[in-house]
């Protein structure tokens, strides 16, 4: 009998080790072996789980990473097809964009070759293929130093940051973290838009974490912490003084966008600022809207 009770303790235990382990956010170890060690923002999306959710193709084509981009423009790739997972790297000076998917039909001018890998582009920037699945865009230099050290153990998401990455969720189709403070990190957002504004106005952030799931609307979370107390309260006052702004701007007859504003939640646990917003379907556009639109008309 006490064999039976330790076996069904054992099952219960394995079963819940699996359940953590499903619930963790997923990197492709192919990808997270090109990451480079002196990464301080990493961004991710799990193109295969979103791309049948409404909102895919409008936040995609509204919220464009630089790295992103250029590896469109090289390589002709239809991210809504052709690519499964996407991820995009910064050291605060210079970035790179990884991306897991169908390449083996992709044709590209300027061929090179460097220590055995087939490299297209030029001196500045360049699009890497590892295999038929896997490839890399930035510069040329960044692309040649990831090659360099590919097989070393340097490589692969520092610890902090991958100790952010794992406190976000596996059920965030889409994410990001960032350590070691948001000044002079080019995160790619539009400096007017109201994003932009609001990345300007929390530089006394430290690290953070920010999660989307798209399953039912927009499932909204960022785990902001502060250096200070103190930067802690002007971020979180930062915050809600910009949402407090564009509701008092929104006219009587919006009521949807009222009820947009109210869904965004603001809370300060002293160093840490946490931002979550629960939108209904039926306001997921205004809210991609809301926060990507130009903040002055």
């Amino acid at each position: 009998m006490r064999r039976r009770v330790a076996l069904l303790l054992l099952a219960v235990a394995l079963t819940g080790c699996r359940e953590q382990q499903r619930r963790s956010l997923f990197i492709d170890p192919m990808i997270e072996t090109l990451i480079p060690p002196d990464t301080i923002f990493v961004a991710g999306a799990n193109i295969e789980a979103i791309r049948s959710t409404p909102v895919f193709q409008k936040y995609l084509s509204q919220l464009r990473l630089p790295q992103m981009e250029d590896f469109i423009q090289k390589t002709g790739l239809d991210p809504r097809k052709d690519l499964s997972q996407i991820l995009s790297t910064s050291n605060g000076k210079t970035g790179v964009f990884m991306a897991r998917g169908k390449f083996g039909q992709v044709k590209l001018d300027g061929k090179f070759n460097y220590r055995g890998h087939d490299l297209f582009g030029d001196d500045r920037r360049a699009v890497m293929f590892i295999g038929s699945s896997t490839a890399a865009a930035g510069p040329t230099a960044e692309l040649k130093t990831m090659i360099d050290e590919r097989d070393q153990s340097t490589h692969g998401l520092p610890s902090g940051l991958r100790q952010l990455v794992q406190n976000i969720g596996g059920d965030r189709q889409i994410w990001a973290a960032f350590a070691g403070g948001l000044q002079g990190l080019n995160l790619g957002v539009p400096e007017d838009s109201n994003l932009g504004q609001m990345v300007h106005l929390i530089r006394g952030i430290e690290q953070g974490t920010m999660g989307i799931d798209l399953r039912n609307g927009v499932d909204f979370k960022a785990d902001l912490d502060c250096r200070t107390n103190n930067d802690a309260t002007h971020t979180h006052d930062a915050i809600r003084g910009l949402i407090g702004l564009g509701r008092l701007s929104t006219p009587d007859s919006r009521p949807d966008l009222l009820r947009l504003y109210d869904t965004i939640k603001v809370e300060q646990m002293q160093k840490r600022v946490e931002v979550t917003a629960q939108v209904a379907p039926d306001l997921e556009d205004q809210f991609l809207d809301l926060w990507l639109k130009q903040g002055r008309r």
